[in-house]
């Protein structure tokens, strides 16, 4: 799959993944305090894409300017953007005065401005409708199964937040019995941190249930607040670990921790909500599929990307919690890619990246306390969310912490970056075998011995480079087509060098000798290529082994004499076509397995669509 964008006539899903990202790119540097403009990123899907991706990033643009506290205004866009005023104009009307006030609890940017409206087969309820002793005012927020109405109870004369099943009354069995699960749940749950419950009913065959109306955005709306009060967010976090571990001390799991399932007050005060997908510690619930994955990708736990119910536990919130950690610390999730597959192989092989490489003025403190919550390993972690609480506490009284080892940082290291990891690995065992070899030798050939220790130094060097330009966000497959070049050019040299070491002048120039077994490093890296989920990118490596391979057939004796061909094959390397035809297989397999686990993720991320 190649980082360049999808044209709309080209592959319609594609397009829009691609238009997706664009926008998520956006918020996350908003949000961030870089301010992107928006005619930078027009152009990015190509001329005849460009009014889709003004449509879609100029509604965003509003919200976020609106949570900024600025108020824009349609004849400012018209001055910018005069070849589409009229999708300006129409932008602002349709959103209407709704955009330029105080959001409320979870609010969305696409507020409902007509009375009713339809989504698939879904009709939604009249804004003015009353609800049992409820009368509706305005949609607050909707998820994956619910719908949520700022209403007024009558008979109490209170505003109040009312969750209503999003399929209404045609939601199955097992989807009501999951609602009313949820409402279960929460009412078992007295905190001063977690949402409460006040009712539990029904209209017209309809379950709902109200609860407190917290009168101020999610968290997911205020990352940008914490990004440079890191303290701060450890208070936060901190105080919601506190009320995820009450949760646990009653027997629930919440499974879905992230920053837009936290509402703030007017005080700042974090409260938590949603519990959706929550479950009772220890218990199979039949209201879930075995092997199903439920949460938000890039937010929940490995254990729970397997889609095993078995290796659920305190643990698990744990990770949530240190996502949320991370969002606040970084401005962004631990992982998010293009695919939900993508993300979810994140998830089970890889590390984020440290908070302090993107913004280096967090406390490094604060970092080992995210990262020890982020561990793969649920019993790498803290065992439950009140340890996690005392730690974050410890942090901001200026106390010892429980610091990971240089163990868990190299652990950590492997699985972010195990492209450079497993080359510095290789190289410097490659290097230490050479040095041993040599000294041990009763011959040595010192100028050979340091040249390729200088060889594998330039190798490792290079290796570093690349990796540092990937990290520092050039995700341009060029730099991954010049990684693997340069990987196949050095361990090319070194075979090279051996091989001419291996040259007896008494004999004419033969070589009697050849380093044959490192012929393998060829299909190694043509395997390794496959960890950049690019097709195109295994068949140019595998391509760039073979040329590197009939590199190998310039006779080594031209170095000793000169009258001998340029291309006379070497007497070593014996049926040389056979091992040409291993490699273009081991390309065609490693291709044809990474188009198949990309195409089961355009399939399930299709499938997950509503």
């Amino acid at each position: 799959m190649s980082d360049d964008p999808a044209r709309p006539g080209d592959d319609p899903l594609a397009w829009a993944r691609s238009l997706h990202r664009i926008c998520e790119d956006f918020e996350a540097a908003w949000r961030a305090g870089d301010r992107p403009a928006l005619e930078d990123r027009l152009g990015k899907l190509g001329p005849e894409s460009d009014a889709a991706l003004l449509g879609e990033l100029l509604p965003l643009e509003l919200e976020l300017r609106c949570e900024a506290g600025e108020s824009p205004t349609p004849e400012e866009y018209a001055a910018r953007f005069p070849a589409f005023a009229e999708l300006v104009a129409r932008t602002f009307h349709e959103r209407g005065a709704t955009v330029f006030r105080p959001s409320m609890a979870g609010e969305p940017g696409d507020r409902l401005t007509a009375r009713r409206r339809k989504v698939g087969d879904r009709t939604e309820i009249d804004l003015q409708a009353v609800i049992g002793d409820y009368k509706l005012i305005d949609e607050i927020a909707r998820g994956g199964m619910g719908v949520v109405y700022k209403a007024r109870q009558i008979s109490l004369n209170r505003v109040v937040a009312l969750k209503m099943i999003l399929s209404g009354q045609m939601a199955t069995t097992v989807e009501r019995r999951r609602f009313l699960r949820e409402a279960e749940l929460a009412a078992n749950l007295d905190h001063p941190n977690i949402v409460p419950i006040y009712e539990v009913g029904e209209h017209e065959d309809r379950p709902f249930f109200s609860m407190k109306l917290i009168d101020g955005p999610s968290l997911s709306r205020q990352i940008a607040r914490f990004r440079d009060d890191p303290r701060s967010a450890a208070r936060l976090v901190a105080t919601l670990a506190r009320a995820v571990d009450y949760a646990h001390e009653k027997g629930f799991l919440h499974c879905d921790l992230k920053p837009s399932n936290v509402l703030l007050d007017e005080q700042g005060r974090p409260y938590l909500t949603d519990f959706g997908l929550a479950r009772r510690a220890g218990v199979d619930s039949s209201l879930s599929i075995s092997g199903t994955i439920l949460g938000t990708p890039s937010y929940m736990a490995p254990e729970q990307a397997t889609g095993s119910r078995a290796g659920l536990g305190p643990p698990t919130d744990v990770y949530g919690l240190g996502a949320i950690l991370y969002e606040l610390l970084a401005g962004r999730a631990p992982f998010r890619a293009p695919t939900i597959m993508e993300t979810v192989v994140q998830v089970l092989e890889r590390d984020p990246a440290p908070p302090r490489e993107i913004r280096p003025e967090i406390p490094r403190e604060l970092e080992s306390i995210c990262l020890k919550c982020l561990e793969k390993a649920p019993r790498d972690r803290y065992p439950n969310a009140n340890a996690l609480a005392r730690d974050l506490d410890s942090y901001l009284k200026g106390e010892g912490i429980e610091a990971a080892g240089p163990g868990a940082r190299l652990r950590r290291w492997n699985r972010r970056e195990p492209e450079l990891v497993s080359r510095l690995g290789g190289l410097g065992l490659m290097a230490i075998i050479t040095q041993a070899n040599f000294a041990v030798s009763t011959d040595p050939d010192s100028r050979l011995h340091w040249t390729i220790q200088g060889v594998l130094g330039l190798w490792a060097i290079l290796a570093t480079a690349f990796q540092m330009l990937l990290r520092s966000g050039v995700r341009s497959d060029r730099v991954r087509v010049l990684w693997s070049s340069a990987d196949l050019a050095c361990m090319t040299i070194v075979i090279k060098l051996l091989e001419n070491s291996a040259i007896v002048p008494a004999t004419g120039g033969r070589i009697v000798d050849v380093e044959a077994t490192l012929l393998v490093g060829y299909p190694l890296l043509i395997a390794a290529s496959g960890l950049w989920w690019r097709v195109h990118l295994v068949w140019i490596t595998t391509f760039l082994a073979v040329l590197a391979f009939g590199g190998l057939y310039i006779d080594a004796a031209l170095f000793w004499n000169g009258g001998r061909p340029l291309w006379r094959p070497s007497p070593n390397l014996i049926h040389p076509n056979i091992f040409v035809a291993g490699l273009i297989l081991t390309g065609h397999v490693v291709a044809r397995q990474v188009r198949r686990i990309l195409a089961l993720g355009r399939y399930y991320e299709h499938r997950s669509e509503p």
